[in-house]
């Protein structure tokens, strides 16, 4: 395959709705059980976790329509911004698998009212899988930042020079056509 602008923007935007999709799944099933007490249940997506990954994943998705709309130099910021956002994705989700612990806890400290210990919990792969693709956008941005693209994306809708205008070209300048200048 090559390493076209297309394909990068393509797989940097699948890459971006893998993440927003994932963070919607189940990432940690918990259950407290207390005798005398009722059972608590905790079904928590990554949003409930923590709201930045949400957050950055809709960023990527943003850096991706910014990276289509711009060139140059603004194209390479974009691409830069793509890799921190990227970046910043891997890190959050590995901070909440080191962190699942205390998370969970503050979680049923909210739900019971006090703190807890000693559940049960089964962790889901979402966030295994949040990991590649963060890394996949980190990639994307680096190759976007790093490549330059000859791309007609944004040109095609530039004014030509004044230089050889057809005469519609030039009534779109405000250039009357019909006279004869040294413009033309």
């Amino acid at each position: 395959m090559k390493l076209s602008f297309r394909n990068i923007i393509a797989f940097q935007f699948l890459a971006s709705g893998l993440v927003l999709v994932l963070l919607s799944r189940q990432w940690v099933s918990a259950k407290y059980v207390e005798t005398g007490f009722p059972n608590v249940q905790l079904d928590l997506t990554a949003n409930e976790l923590t709201p930045a990954l949400n957050a950055l994943a809709i960023a990527a998705i943003a850096a991706t329509l910014g990276a289509i709309a711009t060139r140059g130099i603004g194209r390479r910021l974009v691409g830069v911004v793509t890799v921190a956002i990227g970046l910043g994705i891997v890190f959050a989700t590995l901070d909440i698998t080191r962190n699942l612990e205390t998370l969970l806890g503050s979680k049923f400290a909210q739900a019971i009212g006090r703190d807890v210990s000693g559940w049960s919990q089964e962790s889901s792969i979402h966030a295994w899988l949040v990991i590649p693709a963060g890394l996949v956008i980190v990639g994307c941005g680096f190759l976007i930042a790093r490549k330059s693209f000859e791309s007609q994306l944004s040109k095609r809708y530039e004014r030509v020079t004044a230089q050889n205008l057809t005469p519609w070209q030039s009534l779109d300048q405000g250039i009357d056509p019909t006279i004869e200048s040294e413009i033309r």
